[in-house]
């Protein structure tokens, strides 16, 4: 039961950085970044919905914490390119290069928390054969 719930755990974590991710994913390759100028930027956004099935597991509020989010971070991006047009072509390989390690790392951590799982259900087994003799 409690390598199911370790592995449980595990993949309610990957399925959410992979969500994020995927996110990243559409707001790098959402827009065409080149051809968008002053302002262009929040009219695409207001024209960018998330999945409806996406939208039904998400809390309330969190659909305008993240249009606030993007809002924000838009223009920064916006002007991140303008110095340095070549980074979104890098922008997308790197962030599932991120993406396979993070999801790596979660494995790992599964993996440590199923040795933890084990390590620990021997213990109380071998205090007891040290206290019977």
């Amino acid at each position: 039961m409690w390598h199911a719930l370790v592995w449980a755990l595990t993949a309610v974590f990957a399925a959410g950085w992979t969500l994020l991710c995927w996110l990243l994913h559409q707001l790098v390759n959402g827009p065409d970044w080149q051809a968008l100028g002053d302002g262009a930027w929040l009219e695409w956004l207001a024209r960018w919905r998330l999945p409806a099935w996406l939208g039904d597991w998400l809390p309330l509020g969190a659909v305008g914490d993240l249009q606030a989010w993007l809002v924000a971070l838009g223009p920064w991006l916006e002007s991140a390119l303008t110095y340095v047009p070549g980074l979104l072509g890098w922008l997308t390989p790197l962030l599932w290069l991120g993406w396979g390690l993070g999801l790596l790392v979660l494995v790992m951590l599964g993996l440590a928390g199923s040795v933890l799982v084990v390590a620990l259900r021997r213990a109380p087994v071998a205090a007891g054969a040290n206290v019977a003799r």
